[in-house]
């Protein structure tokens, strides 16, 4: 546990990590809106990720299999091209991976595209006020 002479006192019977939670509580507590920000952002998150999974579904077997059975029927250059490509990993492994990584970036973009058309209510100036005035407040409760 970190504590700097001065700047703060340490928790009665804790850690940093309880200072932090408790900074967060109160900051979440104090700032208008915020809560608010975080339950529709959770709200929308949850919505793009069950958007990507329904855009980008796990491979069947069948589709895995036939997959397979394409590659089979190139010829030999172009089978080996392909292996290549994908770095000698067997076919049946690379359509899922290929998948998941179409389904992260499509969920990224999307989060990024919704936190530009909703910026969080907290600017950096309030956050370091309330933090000020929450450290007011605990140094008083620790010193009673």
């Amino acid at each position: 546990m970190l504590i700097i002479p001065g700047k703060r006192k340490p928790l009665a019977k804790g850690s940093q990590e309880d200072w932090e939670e408790a900074r967060k509580a109160y900051v979440l507590e104090h700032a208008p809106g915020l809560k608010e920000h975080y339950v529709a952002q959770d709200r929308a998150f949850r919505q793009i990720e069950a958007d990507a999974q329904n855009r980008h579904p796990d491979p069947t077997p069948d589709d895995i299999a036939a997959a397979i059975a394409a590659e089979a029927a190139l010829p030999y250059r172009r089978r080996t091209e392909a292996q290549l490509r994908r770095n000698f990993e067997p076919l049946a492994a690379h359509p899922p991976q290929d998948i998941k990584s179409k389904r992260k970036r499509s969920v990224q973009r999307e989060q990024r595209a919704w936190n530009r058309a909703n910026p969080i209510p907290l600017t950096d100036e309030r956050q370091c006020a309330l933090t000020a005035e929450f450290v007011r407040i605990y140094a008083k409760a620790v010193r009673s």
